[in-house]
């Protein structure tokens, strides 16, 4: 993960090396698709590659700076309570409802609803009960069973437009090695295999700007939000990392 000196050396890097051009090229060849907007695959933040997360910041730097403390407020109150609030949703939605930042959106994103009715992860089921169990057992923090269980939502609103001939599942997997390759700037081959970086932009954006003492009170932010359905030490965060400044 980047930490906040690091990410306009970072932006020059990717520019310098001609990265955000190759990255639009992987986007391009994906096939143009049309969709209610509808945000349902906004429910759960999409997971994003290191470039991805230097695309979304050079553009808000770039085109909508003023934004920063509204998404800065909505990234720290997401990660905080995601575990504990069903009504938490991806930060970058603006108050229509509409994503603030779609025109870099990552590519896990413009390919949503375009593979078919997703099959039930049971792995991913697997792991958040473990981390219920874990949360129970070291915190005494019950998780809502809504969020344990939760599926995200099938979207059957994604056209691929007239007249392309391309195929989604033939595609989707090479673009997205081609993506990865383009982290190995930022960190080493085996790190990108691991996908120990392939997070949301929510979090990229909270462990380059909130300090690690912040983060390891989270079970304690949580534990307030669920006896109080608030907590004042949250409240105290988003009102200190919104102001950050780029």
């Amino acid at each position: 993960m980047l930490p906040l000196i690091k990410l306009h050396q970072a932006v020059s890097q990717a520019e310098e090396n001609g990265l955000f051009d190759q990255l639009d090229k992987v986007y391009e060849q994906l096939p143009e698709t049309e969709c209610d907007r509808c945000a349902t695959c906004c429910t759960v933040p999409q997971p994003a590659y290191i470039i991805e997360y230097l695309n979304m910041f050079r553009h808000v730097n770039k085109n909508m700076p003023e934004k920063w403390p509204d998404i800065l407020a909505g990234a720290v109150r997401y990660y905080f309570l995601e575990l504990v609030d069903i009504n938490q949703r991806c930060p970058f939605l603006d108050e229509k409802n509409e994503c603030g930042v779609y025109e870099v959106r990552p590519f896990t994103c413009r390919i949503f609803g375009l593979m078919g009715k997703p099959k039930t992860n049971d792995q991913a089921l697997r792991n958040m009960r473990k981390l219920a169990e874990n949360y129970r057992t070291e915190h005494g923090i019950e998780l809502p069973p809504e969020i344990v269980e939760y599926q995200m939502p099938v979207c059957d609103r994604v056209k691929v437009k007239s007249g392309q001939n391309k195929k989604p599942a033939e595609l989707i997997h090479l673009l997205s090695a081609d993506i990865g390759q383009l982290e190995t700037l930022f960190v080493p081959m085996d790190v990108v295999e691991s996908q120990f970086t392939f997070v949301p932009y929510v979090n990229h954006l909270v462990l380059s700007v909130v300090s690690e003492g912040a983060r390891i009170r989270r079970p304690k932010v949580m534990k307030e939000f669920l006896e109080n359905g608030k907590s004042d030490l949250l409240q105290g965060y988003i009102e200190k990392y919104a102001r950050t400044s780029f």
